[in-house]
Order: C-alpha cells, then sequence, then structure tokens
C-alpha cells in the first residue's frame, strides 16, 4: 500500500513540477509590451504574445489539476506515515 502511495505521490508531484517549469519557459518570453498601430494591422510580436498568453491559458486547468493531486497525494503519504507511526506504538 505504502509503495503504491509513493509511487502515485512520486508521479504526480513530477508532472506538476514538468507543467511548472513548461510554463516558466513559456512565459520566459513573454515580454510587457503595448502595440499600438494606426492602421489596425497586427504586428509579428503582438502574434507572438497573444499566442504565447493563449498558451499559458489553455494550460492553467491542467497546471491546477496536477497541482490539486500532488497536494491530495502528499497529504495521502503524510498521513499513512502518521498511522504507521500510531500502529508502531
Amino acid at each position: 500500500m505504502q509503495t503504491l502511495a509513493l509511487t502515485l505521490w512520486g508521479l504526480s508531484v513530477a508532472a506538476f513540477v514538468a507543467l511548472m517549469v513548461y510554463r516558466a519557459n513559456l512565459t520566459n518570453h513573454e515580454t510587457d509590451q503595448l502595440f499600438l498601430s494606426s492602421d489596425g494591422s497586427t504586428d509579428f510580436r503582438e502574434q507572438e504574445q497573444t499566442d504565447i498568453v493563449r498558451r499559458v491559458e489553455r494550460l492553467k486547468p491542467y497546471c491546477q489539476g496536477a497541482g490539486g493531486a500532488a497536494a491530495l497525494t502528499t497529504i495521502a503519504v503524510v498521513g499513512l506515515a502518521v498511522a504507521n507511526v500510531v500502529h508502531q506504538l
């Protein structure tokens, strides 16, 4: 039981960390700029920025889900460890 819980915890934390690293890599390329044009045309940099923002927003629910799963499995592993210590006493 403990091996399964630790395996699930490791997988959930690894997935969460991978998503956070990917999101950080995406936002590393993002800049805070305001693109103004009088003719209404879009610049390549503006399109790139909107694409980055769209990708980060699409990634947000997965990050929240993976973070929640990592938190829940962490609580479960700590609970199992505490229960094991209490049972030993």
